[in-house]
């Protein structure tokens, strides 16, 4: 998941990722949920949240919304909804917080 980044394509379904393993998509849905304890769609989006927070530690220039589009979220509201359920904070407070660790750590 994390090296072919499939996570990446907005319309990636559960169907998918069972297609490429060569299983059914019952027999996958328990086996994401018995490992990580989530069901797909949390799963996929703690993989998109992942890839924002690695875009923005490289590049702080980006906006939240372009972290959102570039991390394979289809709206701002679900990319808002899956950070603030994988980080406890929203995109724009925890990009704040790292822009000011930044320019503090830079002084």
């Amino acid at each position: 998941m994390a090296d072919r980044k499939p996570f990446l394509v907005e319309s990636f379904s559960l169907g998918d990722l069972a297609s490429v393993l060569f299983t059914n998509k019952v027999y996958l849905s328990k086996t994401i949920n018995y490992f990580s304890g989530k069901n797909f769609r949390s799963y996929i989006n703690h993989y998109r949240v992942m890839y924002a927070m690695e875009l923005f530690r490289k590049n702080k220039s980006l906006t939240v919304s372009e972290l959102g589009s570039l991390s394979g979220f289809h709206s701002g509201t679900t990319f808002n909804q899956a950070f603030k359920a994988v980080m406890q904070e929203s995109p724009s407070t925890w990009c704040a917080r790292l822009r000011k660790k930044n320019r503090e750590f830079l002084k």
